[in-house]
């Protein structure tokens, strides 16, 4: 599902009209497929084989997703931003319309920049708040509805960006394990599901979830552990951090913040690291700069990724699909992400923020600064 020009669209993509950039590492996408050619090209195919109706050529309406409720009867323990239920913490939410029209702002200036050059995909992502708080519990808190924030963001973003709306696609997920319970990210399942969902936008093929080769990593403490002072139902349920290796061969330069650069690997094994540094195992942490080559690939397939550090458990699924990523996080980089991205030869550019982010007007000023 991809929201353009204010509308919301399914894509029926058939056997012709998808090109596969990466079923497994090596393919190629002969022809770059934007969800606004693929929806013209669909017009066109029903124009040039329209016959008389019949059954077969019935269509079935689309089915709603099945949502299922969340409920919880334990403890709810306030602490302030935060809020704790049973053994699982929750960030909450207050909506600020004029910050995210900043943010939409800057967005609708970097689609207008390279316009005609690359396609700019925005995705915002929900807090748990917003998707996996017990129904049963919603009026205890004073916290916006995320679905309204992402439609009212949506809205005022122009329609020549794809925005890429994984709201409804986390909400069927809600009962599995897609955010931490100790920590503000998503979990690498949760990532993988929007990752799904940009596959889908971009007219690709996404590599199955039991494709790739795994790592846990036990005993992580996140954020919500430390803004809680330890609190004692938490600690005593640390997460633990499922990790999907890219399926092909891939290598990764670092810029630090002090300028240092280093090798790295995507996923890096952070079993000995203390217990609130293990979402570091993505991509090597929060870096002005990062660089990763797909060895499988010589297509000179390229994007851009901006991003906060919900980006991090994002980016290696994108791995495998792009000769080259360049990932910015625009809270350290200095320069212009338009000027950068043409001088890369980059076909996408994709902007990851999360809720929390657009409501900020500090981090959306950083992100102003650097577009």
């Amino acid at each position: 599902m991809i929201r353009k020009n204010g509308k919301w669209t399914a894509l029926l993509l058939t056997g012709a009209m998808v090109l596969s950039l990466s079923a497994g590492c090596g393919k190629k996408e002969p022809e770059e497929q934007t969800a606004e050619n693929t929806e013209k090209q669909s017009e066109e195919t029903v124009l040039e084989t329209e016959t008389e109706p019949t059954e077969m050529q019935t269509e079935e309406p689309d089915q709603e997703p099945v949502i299922e409720t969340i409920y919880s009867d334990g403890e709810l323990k306030d602490y302030g931003s935060v809020v704790v239920i049973g053994d699982s913490a929750y960030e909450l939410f207050t909506y600020r319309k004029d910050t995210a029209g900043s943010y939409a702002d800057t967005v609708n200036r970097l689609t207008a920049a390279l316009n005609g050059t690359a396609t700019v995909y925005d995705m915002l992502i929900p807090l748990s708040s917003g998707i996996t708080f017990p129904d049963n519990r919603t009026g205890e808190i004073n916290s916006t509805d995320q679905r309204t924030a992402v439609d009212s963001t949506f809205d005022m973003i122009g329609g020549d960006t794809v925005k890429v709306d994984i709201f409804d696609t986390l909400m069927a997920h809600r009962t599995e394990y897609i955010y931490f319970r100790t920590d503000h990210h998503w979990t690498p399942l949760g990532a993988y599901y929007a990752y799904e969902d940009f596959c889908k936008a971009k007219g690709i093929e996404p590599e199955a979830l039991d494709s790739y080769e795994t790592i846990d990593f036990t005993g992580f403490l996140g954020s919500f552990y430390k803004d809680t002072k330890g609190d004692a139902a938490l600690g005593q349920n640390p997460d633990t951090i499922h990790a999907y290796q890219p399926n092909c061969s891939a290598s990764m330069h670092v810029t630090a913040t002090d300028g240092t650069e280093y090798d790295w690997p995507v996923i890096y094994d952070v079993s000995s690291y203390k217990e609130n540094l293990k979402y570091s195992t993505f991509i090597a942490g929060d870096n002005p700069m990062t660089v990763i080559t797909n060895q499988n690939l010589n297509d000179q397939s390229t994007c851009v990724v901006v991003k906060e550090s919900f980006g991090n458990a994002f980016v290696p699924f994108l791995v495998d699909h792009y000769q080259t990523i360049y990932v910015i996080d625009y809270r350290y980089w200095t320069g212009s992400v338009a000027d950068f991205a043409k001088q890369k030869g980059a076909s996408d550019v994709i902007l990851l923020n999360n809720l929390s982010m657009i409501r900020n007007q500090y981090l959306v000023g950083q992100l102003q600064g650097v577009i």
